[in-house]
């Protein structure tokens, strides 16, 4: 089961990076919401940080036990943040650097949108990573396809009505989100407000560019074998565009 589970090997550079991009994002924070206490993006910004600290946590903490982090309930868990955190970063870009009128006119769908993708979500990675490892228990590798056979359907039914919620978190979110943050961009490049113009320029670079060496770079080096150093060096990148964003709003002016 352990081994089923596992994620690919993190490195010190992971643990490190990971543990300090989990600082700069809480920092970041906390030091906004203290500026502005009233400010719906920085109440936002901080459920961004607090739910980017599961997978850094759990990052570090693998590399610090070595094995037997990634069970069932921590798999589900960081499906949930994971959730969360796509609609958090949705819900910013509708409020930051001032609010959209999508939010304006639905923004009661937020509530919705907080608690049923994360629900379905968790719920099918804690049933999904249960039958891989009744699986793996049950039948030796020359026997996985007749296995499978003997999971219940009802844990099946639980995967499957959770794709379009993964869907929505997954893709729309953060297509919906990159493309609010440009048209803030737009809007504040027409109006000459350059503090608005160059935080939301600078959240669409750490947007845009980690979502593409996460998502696709990044696995396709681990399927195709590529060796070191390249995927050291993408993976610098993906923690230096992430690294942006905090960075561009405890920067910003825009009031």
């Amino acid at each position: 089961m352990d081994g089923m589970l596992q994620p690919p090997s993190v490195t010190v550079f992971d643990a490190a990076a990971s543990l300090v991009s989990l600082a700069v994002y809480v920092g970041a924070a906390i030091l906004m919401l203290a500026r502005r206490p009233r400010d719906s993006a920085a109440r936002v910004f901080l459920v961004i940080a607090l739910t980017s600290a599961v997978p850094y946590m759990l990052s570090a903490a693998q590399w610090w036990k070595g094995a037997g982090v990634y069970r069932p309930w921590t798999i589900a868990l960081t499906a949930a943040a994971f959730s969360v955190g796509s609609t958090a970063l949705f819900h910013f870009a509708q409020v930051f650097p001032w609010r959209r009128p999508w939010i304006t006119a639905h923004g009661r769908w937020l509530i919705a949108a907080y608690v049923v993708p994360t629900v379905s979500v968790g719920a099918a990675a804690w049933v999904l990573t249960g039958i891989l490892s009744q699986m793996q228990a049950d039948a030796p590798p020359d026997q996985f396809a007749i296995a499978s056979t003997a999971v219940p359907l009802v844990q099946w039914l639980v995967v499957m009505a959770a794709l379009p919620a993964i869907f929505v978190v997954g893709v729309v979110f953060p297509l919906v989100g990159v493309t609010s943050l440009a048209f803030s961009w737009r809007e504040a490049k027409a109006r000459a407000n350059e503090p608005a113009r160059i935080t939301a320029f600078w959240m669409l670079i750490s947007q845009m560019g980690g979502g593409v060496l996460a998502v696709l770079v990044i696995p396709l080096l681990h399927v195709i074998g590529v060796s070191a150093p390249w995927p050291t060096i993408f993976g610098v990148l993906v923690y230096g565009f992430a690294l942006i964003m905090p960075i561009a709003y405890i920067n910003t002016s825009v009031p």
